[in-house]
């Protein structure tokens, strides 16, 4: 036994199929609607079976308190009093009734009489049960109704195991989301953003299209996972979205402020019946500045260390790195104190008194993943960290990566001074 819906144009219809032979003398359902409402019943059979006419036509409740016949005197009844319909009462079971036409779910009573000696008049093995109208598209849903005996087989004492089946009904919007253009994730798809240095990002552009028939609304984009606060959307998407065919797009970048392996998720909210959310699994793996800096520069990893020296200038790569110059090529370049250069290394002048540094350092909001320290001392191996005040000056013109920074000796004229700059590569 199978009770089924059913879209045609829009109305849903109610069906029944007996797949194994079984008759069935009662149905007591309960469908539903998980948006807007149901606002109509039609097309339902009315009173017992005949020969000509068969069908599941008397309702109980509505008999009851609709349908008033004399049998002593002969009186038949009047099918076509108003009211009479499959709606259930809710007075027969309060908590077991769902709200009734004007509300997003209806409980039906529909049963059969016939003669036994006319087979003819038996209901048929499938057909239709009713109609139903709906206030907009809708997923519609079936279901027995427990308290109402359900689905009751002929005669009584048969045992059925009815299959119920819901379907969408009526214009639905449908949610696809392309990355890139032209490729179709699936819900619970994922995308990749590569390899991509700290203090670094890169972006992929998502589109999201509207399949369906009915506007796509209710788009809104949140995040979890491992490492969200690394996975930004920087452009959101806009609704609603007609369809078929309407688009919106959003954009997602990845910033990782760490080495290693990175992850969010995404969900993407919307009025699609059966992909709400939309999820969708991002990676991306992230580097240090100074990894990022090596590939860009197209070292090769046998020569990419820290403290490797492939130009053969003596200067290993930290401090190119850590001071502006040129991976590429012999670069021994000395920073011109006191003026607008914007690479090379650190220079040491008397200023006041006393010893002056002067060097470059990358700004701390590109995550360079390396600290500066600044040393005086006395003699050359006993140093003391500098803590005073730093001044620090922009590049001219102003970069958004580098700065210029100056250290004055905490000790002026206490003789024999040493400065020294100290670079170091964190985890």
């Amino acid at each position: 036994m199978r009770v089924s819906v059913q879209d045609t144009g829009g109305v849903a219809w109610i069906k029944y199929e007996c797949t194994a032979g079984e008759r069935i003398r009662a149905f007591a359902l309960d469908v539903a609607v998980d948006r807007g409402q149901i606002t109509g019943i039609s097309d339902f059979f009315v009173g017992p079976n005949s020969a000509t006419a068969r069908g599941y036509g008397i309702f109980p409740a509505a008999f009851r308190d609709h349908v008033a016949a004399t049998v002593t005197s002969g009186t038949s009844a009047n099918w076509s009093v108003s009211g009479y319909n499959p709606l259930a009462s809710a007075a027969d079971a309060p908590a077991d009734t769902l709200g009734g036409l004007g509300t997003s779910g209806v409980t039906l009573e529909l049963g059969a009489l016939w003669d036994p000696a006319l087979t003819a008049a038996a209901p048929a093995s499938s057909g239709n049960l009713c109609a139903l109208q709906l206030s907009q598209g809708a997923m519609v849903t079936v279901a027995a109704n427990a308290s109402r005996g359900g689905v009751v087989a002929s005669p009584d004492g048969n045992v059925v195991a009815p299959v119920f089946e819901g379907a969408a009904v009526g214009p639905l919007p449908e949610i696809a989301v392309e990355q890139p253009v032209g490729t179709n994730l699936t819900d619970g798809g994922s995308r990749d953003f590569g390899t991509v240095a700290a203090g670094s990002n890169t972006s992929l552009g998502f589109t999201i299209k509207n399949t369906g028939s009915a506007d796509l609304t209710g788009l809104v984009v949140t995040k979890d996972g491992s490492n969200p606060d690394e996975f930004t959307v920087t452009s959101t998407p806009v609704s609603p979205v007609s369809g078929p065919g309407g688009t919106t797009t959003f954009t997602v970048t990845f910033a990782p402020v760490a080495a290693g392996s990175r992850g969010a998720v995404i969900h993407l909210a919307n009025n699609d019946i059966d992909e709400n959310p939309f999820d969708i699994t991002l990676g991306g793996t992230g580097i240090t500045a100074f990894q990022g800096w090596t590939t860009d520069a197209g070292l090769p990893p046998e020569q990419a260390g820290p403290q490797q020296t492939p130009q053969g200038d003596g200067v290993p790569n930290l401090l190119k790195f850590a001071f502006n110059m040129d991976p590429t090529k012999p670069d021994v370049r000395a920073l011109s104190v006191g003026a607008d250069g914007t690479a090379g290394l650190p220079g040491g002048t008397v200023a006041g008194g006393g010893l002056r540094l002067e060097f470059l350092r990358r700004k701390a909001g590109t995550h360079p993943g390396i600290t500066y320290t600044a040393q005086f001392g006395s003699e050359l191996d006993a140093w003391t960290d500098f803590t005073g005040t730093e001044t620090v000056s922009p590049l001219t013109p102003e970069n958004p990566t580098w700065e210029r920074v100056v250290v004055d000796d905490p000790a002026p004229g206490a003789g024999q001074r040493f400065g020294r700059l100290k670079v170091v590569q964190t985890p």
